[in-house]
């Protein structure tokens, strides 16, 4: 069932929201700021929602979807997105320190400058979105299907890409250091410029033909 929130960008107080809560469903509500901590949002439907510099830390989101949501600045720590879903939100800036964010997807989301320490990920997923300069070290990838992402300037070390399909991935300025790639697929992944010092991070990796090249000549060798 959806609240009667319909108008466009509706704000709406704390008070407010939680005598809405049992609705399930919140569609153009403006909280800007406001301050929702401790509530709970499991499985909850939120379709372009305004939460722009609001505190939402150490909430329950297990199974709630976003769609076309903004949330620039937002404080998401400590809270649980157990099976979330994210889909065309712009979430840059956004803490989501110590969060479980264990099979949540992200599909077309912008994320740029996000931080997910100490966040737990099993089986997260990200499709066409943008982690430009994203804290997401330590994070577990492996076997992951990874489309279209933009990690440039990400910090991913110590994360695990193992056996992971990176599509049309960028990496470029990465921090990759101590992460692992052993049996990870590169090959229409855009690596950036490899150096003899870079190319250690992806060992075991699956790279093409023309990236083999590339790393070649950036090692200073010659290629006929």
């Amino acid at each position: 069932m959806e609240c009667s929130v319909k108008q466009e960008q509706k704000r709406l107080t704390r008070r407010a929201i939680e005598s809405l809560l049992s609705e399930n469903a919140f569609k153009g509500v403006d909280i800007v700021g406001q301050d929702l901590s401790g509530l709970d949002f499991s499985d909850c439907s939120f379709e372009d929602c305004n939460f722009i510099d609001c505190g939402l830390k150490g909430i329950s989101y297990e199974g709630a979807s976003f769609r076309s949501c903004r949330a620039l600045n937002a404080d998401f720590s400590y809270s649980d997105f157990t099976e979330a879903r994210f889909y065309n939100c712009n979430l840059s800036l956004t803490n989501w320190r110590g969060s479980y964010v264990s099979g949540v997807l992200f599909e077309d989301c912008k994320l740029t400058g996000a931080n997910f320490d100490e966040a737990r990920s099993l089986g997260i997923r990200f499709s066409k979105s943008i982690l430009a300069n994203a804290f997401l070290r330590k994070m577990n990838f492996r076997k992951s299907e990874l489309v279209e992402i933009d990690f440039t300037g990400a910090d991913l070390a110590g994360c695990d890409f193992r056996d992971a399909v990176l599509d049309r991935c960028r990496m470029s300025d990465a921090h990759l250091s101590t992460s692992r790639f052993a049996g990870a697929d590169l090959r229409t992944a855009d690596l950036g410029e490899l150096s003899f010092s870079s190319v250690a991070n992806f060992k075991g990796a699956i790279i093409s033909k023309d990236q083999a090249t590339e790393l070649l000549k950036g090692l200073g060798l010659r290629v006929f």
